[in-house]
C-alpha cells in the first residue's frame, strides 16, 4: 500500500496554498493525497440524535470546508487520488496521528486562529516538532510555490531521524 501525502485543511487562505502545493506534490510523486479536517466540534455543540435531520452548524461548517478543499483539489489535477476525512479531534493531535501512517504531511504556515504574530501557526509548528514523517509547512511564496527556489534548506540532528531527512531532502531536490 502506497502511504498518501496528508494535508491539514481548515479552509484558510494558507491551508487553500498548502492544498495547492499538495496537489502538486502527489501529481509528482505518484502519492494519494489525502486531506484532513479536524475539529472538537462535537465537545461544544453536543451530540445530535440519530435520525435527526438537523446538523450542528460546525459540522455543516466541517463539511463545506472538506467539500470546498476537494473541489479545489480535484480542479487542479483531477488524476490526482484524493480522500477526505473529518475527525473529532484537536487538529494538532489529528495531524500527528495522521503522519504515523503518510510519506508526508502539509500544512499552511497558519490556519484560522488568531494569534497572527507567530511565526508558524501553532498546529504547523507541533506538527513540525512531533511527527514522525517529513511534514512540510508551505509558506505560501511565489517562488516557493512555483518551485523556483532551486534549494532545499534542512537541518539535522544526530539521530536516526536525521538520516531520514536527508534522504528526503536528497529526493526532493
Amino acid at each position: 500500500m502506497e502511504l498518501p501525502l496528508v494535508v491539514g485543511v481548515d479552509g484558510s487562505g494558507p491551508s487553500l496554498t498548502a492544498i495547492d502545493w499538495a496537489v502538486d506534490e502527489a501529481a509528482r510523486h505518484g502519492v494519494p493525497l489525502r486531506l484532513v479536517y479536524a475539529s472538537l466540534w462535537e465537545r461544544y455543540e453536543g451530540v445530535v440524535p440519530p435520525g435527526s435531520a438537523q446538523r450542528p452548524s460546525e459540522q455543516a461548517m466541517a463539511e463545506s470546508v472538506v467539500g470546498s478543499a476537494m473541489e479545489r483539489a480535484q480542479r487542479r489535477n483531477p488524476d490526482v487520488k484524493m480522500s477526505a476525512d473529518i475527525l473529532p479531534e484537536d487538529a494538532a493531535s489529528a495531524l500527528l496521528r495522521a503522519a504515523d501512517s503518510a510519506a508526508t504531511v502539509v500544512t499552511g504556515s497558519r490556519g484560522r486562529g488568531e494569534l497572527k504574530g507567530l511565526l508558524l501557526g501553532s498546529v504547523s509548528l507541533a506538527v513540525a516538532a512531533r511527527a514522525h514523517c517529513p511534514v512540510v509547512v508551505v509558506r505560501g511564496d511565489q517562488a516557493g510555490l512555483a518551485g523556483v527556489h532551486e534549494r532545499i534548506l534542512l537541518g539535522v540532528g544526530g539521530t536516526e531521524s536525521g538520516r531520514e531527512a536527508v534522504l528526503f531532502a536528497f529526493r526532493e531536490a
